[in-house]
């Protein structure tokens, strides 16, 4: 399906699960365990013989069921006289939609639980359709544009990998926060995350910010309309929404979770997109790229030992270099100086390049 393009297919694929999981599915529930916990000096012997009653669990205001647990040899009288089984702790689980209880990202789930699926699962779930509208359309407006930069392959790594940062950083954060707190820290230290470690984390919107930050390495100075009003430089839109998102993070405001995903996914592709080497070598054992004879990065110093003409002399094999860097000075005049500075010829050189980098 080479026809269409990667970022068309992310965005299908985002789509399609949405209908899937808030729609078709959607009255098709899973408990999903959130826990279980023991009340202080709770032996061992005590948890193994527990039983759990869910018919009296309680909902509490984060959407989280506790069942008590009881053990049926350890009695206490009621105030009515009744000998009752003694509570020594309580079973906490989520009621969610099938597809959403399954690919759901959750400190623990992940940690504690080594369920590794949902570090790519979660990217393609959301909350509701606005949820999914902002980062489709994110997508839409600039993915094409990094895509073509780094090839259909390398961008689909790209995007995954900012995606899984995303997840990270929102885990170490929560992990911080949660020790700290166990630990009697109070819980309003600046970028750190106190919430439940089950607590679900769901959206594209740490990959998206990915690529908006590789698009903003791209082409910084394109003119994009934020909110379809404001014209601004694609840079500085960029930079507004990562700054943003910090200064949430940093406050601890709503959806501060949501925000470390944003702000782990902007850094890995800030990081990435400077050098695109290192998306082949990620998936290069696994054979979804061609070994090539010149597997060294764009720009990299061995590259500019030989000069264009001289390399042409010396026949296709010490050609390559040269035309990995002249391509690579041709993209930094693009972006200090505006795609518009390009000579024709210069342009030849682009779209050459980005011809075979789809065609490897």
């Amino acid at each position: 399906m080479r026809f269409v393009s990667v970022n068309t297919w992310l965005i299908v694929i985002n789509v399609l699960v949405f209908i899937l999981n808030n729609v078709v599915f959607q009255n098709v529930q899973r408990g999903v365990g959130s826990g279980t916990y023991y009340l202080k000096g709770v032996t061992e012997v005590q948890a193994a013989r527990g039983q759990v009653e869910r018919r009296l669990a309680q909902l509490d205001r984060d959407g989280t069921f506790h069942c008590p647990i009881f053990d049926p040899e350890t009695m206490q009288v009621d105030p009515l006289g009744r000998p009752v089984p003694v509570a020594i702790g309580y079973e906490r689980f989520r009621v969610q939609p099938e597809i959403e209880a399954v690919g759901h990202f959750s400190t623990w789930k992940f940690w504690k639980e080594g369920q590794l699926w949902r570090l790519i699962t979660f990217q393609f779930l959301h909350f509701d359709h606005w949820h999914l509208l902002f980062n489709m359309l994110g997508l839409w407006f600039v993915g094409g544009l990094v895509e073509q930069y780094l090839g259909r392959r390398r961008y689909a790594v790209f995007y995954l990998v900012c995606g899984v940062c995303g997840a990270l950083a929102y885990m170490l954060l929560n992990l911080f926060g949660y020790f700290l707190l166990q630990a009697g820290a109070k819980p309003s230290i600046p970028f750190l995350l106190f919430d439940d470690p089950y607590t679900p984390l769901i959206g594209a919107s740490a990959g998206v910010f990915g690529v908006l930050m590789a698009a903003s390495f791209i082409a910084p100075t394109a003119i994009v309309q934020v909110m379809l009003i404001i014209p601004m430089k694609l840079r500085t839109a960029v930079y507004i929404f990562l700054a943003l998102a910090l200064f949430n993070l940093y406050k601890g405001g709503h959806n501060a979770g949501g925000d470390a995903a944003h702000v782990g996914g902007a850094l890995a592709g800030a990081f990435l997109i400077r050098r695109p080497y290192i998306m082949r070598d990620l998936v290069g054992g696994f054979g979804l790229f061609p070994r090539r004879q010149e597997s060294k990065p764009i720009g990299h110093q061995s590259d500019r030992a030989t000069s264009g003409s001289e390399a042409l002399r010396a026949g296709p094999a010490a050609a390559a270099p040269a035309r990995y860097a002249a391509f690579d000075r041709i993209i930094e005049k693009a972006r200090v100086e505006g795609s518009e500075s390009l000579t024709e010829a210069e342009r030849a050189i682009v779209r050459g390049m980005m011809q075979s980098e789809r065609d490897s």
